[in-house]
């Protein structure tokens, strides 16, 4: 039986979070990613921005989730490290759409303001 999209989602955070690569084969060639200071087209490109993310990353805590077939959606809220040597917290929605067991496109929301105070972008 094939995972639902919000599983291999599920599955995609768990590695990201465990610190190994193995959440880069549950990603598309093709896969896009759309967000407020950023947009990527392709498994490398995507690589890449999320290498430049992870570091930052100081914890996640989970606030909602659901899922069908093919979408999944995400809310929570983010804990980065920032440049200045600070700590924001952003509370973020994530919109997944996936075929085949592949992420095929992530979309996320969030308030970019205090994200540009902090980071410059």
């Amino acid at each position: 039986m094939s995972k639902t999209a919000l599983e291999t989602v599920q599955a995609f955070q768990m590695s990201m979070g465990s610190g190994t690569n193995d959440w880069v084969e549950m990603v598309s060639e093709n896969v896009t990613f759309k967000g407020p200071v950023a947009d990527v087209k392709g498994k490398s490109d995507f690589i890449e921005l999320n290498k430049g993310f992870f570091p930052m990353v100081r914890g996640y805590e989970p606030l909602n989730s659901f899922g069908n077939a093919t979408y999944a959606s995400l809310e929570g809220t983010f804990k980065l490290a920032t440049p200045k040597g600070n700590e924001i917290e952003l509370e973020m929605a994530e919109v997944y759409t996936v075929e085949d067991g592949k992420i095929q496109s992530v979309r996320v929301y969030y308030d970019a303001e205090e994200y540009r105070k902090e980071f410059g972008n």
